[in-house]
């Protein structure tokens, strides 16, 4: 009794747990740069902008060791703009959002920066 009622916890511990993961996706453009709870700064890159490449729509971070990150938005990639500052409700943008010294988020697609897809950027507006 005591070994399936230790299983059944498991399982709805981790049942929980991925709920809250699909339930973080589905309101991460809501949530504030930097505030993302096991994802800003640990699985981001949080960094202004240094330079952008209107030809492949590119843009330049300066990451926090100070190396430069080339990001490249593929077709999938969500942009998002944090208007928390201006305390108005955060909504969709495009590459034409971007401006130089704005901060950006940038969430990889399973956390790996190697493979480059970037799944979403968020981006802080102050205007």
């Amino acid at each position: 009794m005591g070994k399936l009622f230790n299983h059944l916890v498991l399982a709805a511990a981790l049942a929980g747990g991925a709920s809250a993961a699909l339930g973080q996706k589905a309101t991460e453009i809501f949530i504030p740069v930097g505030q993302s709870p096991g994802l800003s700064g640990k699985h981001t890159v949080i960094a202004r902008i240094q330079a952008l490449n209107a030809a492949d729509r590119s843009m330049t971070l300066m990451d926090a060791a100070g190396a430069a990150v080339t990001v490249r938005p593929g077709p999938q990639t969500q942009i998002w703009l944090d208007r928390s500052q201006l305390k108005q409700p955060n909504r969709k943008g495009s590459y034409t959002d971007y401006r130089k010294d704005l901060l950006v988020e940038v969430k990889y697609r399973n956390n790996n920066r190697q493979a480059g897809v970037v799944e979403w950027i968020k981006v802080q507006t102050v205007e």
